[in-house]
């Protein structure tokens, strides 16, 4: 398991100078992270090989929905943030498009925890969300902490490769989060 963190948080390091990159790369990033979540998630689920080659089209199907399913929230909250002049109604249709978007969320993850249990029994598909949060929270700690390294390393300026983004700490990857940041 330690051999397995200490990849992990080798991977991260280098997670945000991909940002900087085209976006064919930060395609294949994402899909470099993505493959690199599920290795760690059958680790958690002590998956059998047979169980991971079943398990693994179906968690891309399940992970690539989740993300698609808030795409259009990050981008309305992404263009509010910019706007300048703001009204109670704009941030009104945000609140609405994200219960809408948590809502498209749980059905999604119910869907799905019915075709995972095809293939897996019930403590995995629990693992399987719970090595979810562990693998969102070891990211955000390693973002936190690559962001306080880097604002040391350039004198409080905005982290290069970064272009001015601003990456959401409160919510998982797969919450409302733009699919081309991940």
């Amino acid at each position: 398991m330690k051999k397995y963190l200490l990849l992990f948080f080798s991977f991260l390091l280098f997670i945000p100078a991909t940002f900087a990159q085209a976006p064919k790369d930060r395609a294949k990033m994402r899909e470099d992270l993505q493959n690199f979540k599920i290795d760690f998630l059958a680790k958690e689920m002590e998956l059998s090989e047979k169980e991971k080659s079943d398990f693994v089209p179906i968690y891309k199907e399940y992970d690539n929905e989740r993300r698609k399913a808030g795409s259009e929230v990050w981008k309305f909250e992404h263009q509010l943030s910019k706007k300048k002049d703001a009204t109670d109604a704009d941030y009104k249709k945000l609140a609405e498009m994200q219960q809408t978007a948590r809502s498209k969320d749980s059905e999604i993850v119910r869907k799905y925890d019915e075709k995972f249990a095809t293939i897996l029994s019930a403590k995995q598909i629990y693992t399987m969300h719970k090595g979810e949060e562990k693998f969102f929270e070891k990211m955000k700690e390693m973002n936190k902490k690559f962001g306080e390294r880097h604002r040391q390393n350039n004198s409080g300026g905005e982290p290069k490769g970064n272009h001015g983004k601003k990456h959401r700490q409160d919510t998982k990857p797969s919450d409302f989060s733009n699919p081309d940041d991940f």
